[in-house]
């Protein structure tokens, strides 16, 4: 039976890792002189390390908290990204409409994994 402890290692793995190849993109990336490509790998790879970190905070033994307390975050961390890219919409700011939406589009994966590896696990 599946529990918490099999959605903190497989959540966790699956972080480390999109980690793992975002890093090797980068520095793929970096060699063939992409730089531009390079640095919207870098945007999403900072997306990947600040909600491992806010993973490694939420942890509990209890399930539902870990899940309300880790879901919270992605609500508190996204709602500025929304907002900033409605902004550079508004003044026609392309480059970082390109980011705000790498950036939410990345959050939003990460939040639809661990939904379902929550969905997996026996809650007691």
């Amino acid at each position: 039976m599946k529990d918490i402890n099999w959605l903190k290692e497989n959540y966790l793995n699956f972080l480390e890792e999109k980690q793992g190849n975002y890093k090797r993109n980068i520095e793929d990336l970096r060699k063939k002189e992409c730089l531009d490509e390079a640095n919207l790998e870098k945007v999403r790879l900072n997306i990947v390390e600040i909600f491992y970190k806010m993973f490694t905070i939420s942890f509990s033994d209890k399930a539902v908290e870990l899940e309300e307390k880790y879901l919270g975050f992605f609500h508190k961390i996204t709602k500025p990204w929304y907002i900033n890219k409605e902004k550079a919409l508004k003044f026609g700011e392309e480059k970082e409409v390109i980011i705000e939406d790498i950036k939410i589009q990345e959050a939003e994966e990460l939040k639809s994994r661990f939904k379902e590896y929550f969905k997996e696990i026996h809650i007691d």
